[in-house]
């Protein structure tokens, strides 16, 4: 996300496996239209390179989820993604949102040091992360 790059935008880029397209897929002011059900949610094995070497959380992804976004000219975008691009879209959509994979796991399940620095605001960042947003305005977005 561009936040990681200290860029000032709610911004995300899906390159290689994770793009739903030949080239790069960017996506500026991304948000969910719609989610797949929690009972056709995916369990992934995630580590974020925004954090400690080695550090893996297990979680679930919604398997398919329907989006919308601007692309770098300003032209909309609508799209379903699915599979390694629906799961690298809502971790990179987690990181705009101050998100990261650790609220996703139990204190118990983290590393002594990072559950240390987590806890004070473990909680209350759990239930962001497994909020499941999706839009919620009366307009559509971006046409």
């Amino acid at each position: 996300s561009a936040l990681q790059y200290g860029i000032d935008a709610r911004m995300v880029v899906l390159k290689g496996s994770a793009s739903p397209i030949s080239a790069p897929f960017v996506l500026i002011n991304p948000t969910v239209l719609s989610r797949s059900g929690e009972d056709r949610m995916v369990s992934w094995l995630e580590y974020c390179l925004v954090l400690s070497a080695g550090l893996e959380v297990e979680l679930l992804r919604d398997e398919i989820v329907e989006i919308a976004a601007q692309d770098v000219h300003g032209v909309p975008i609508r799209r379903t993604l699915s599979g390694e691009s629906a799961r690298a879209f809502q971790h990179e959509l987690d990181h705009l949102d101050g998100i990261l994979i650790v609220d996703y796991a139990g204190l118990d399940d983290l590393p002594g040091a990072v559950a240390g620095i987590e806890a004070p605001y473990h909680a209350a960042r759990q239930r962001r992360a497994f909020e499941r947003n999706v839009y919620q305005g009366n307009t559509p977005l971006y046409w």
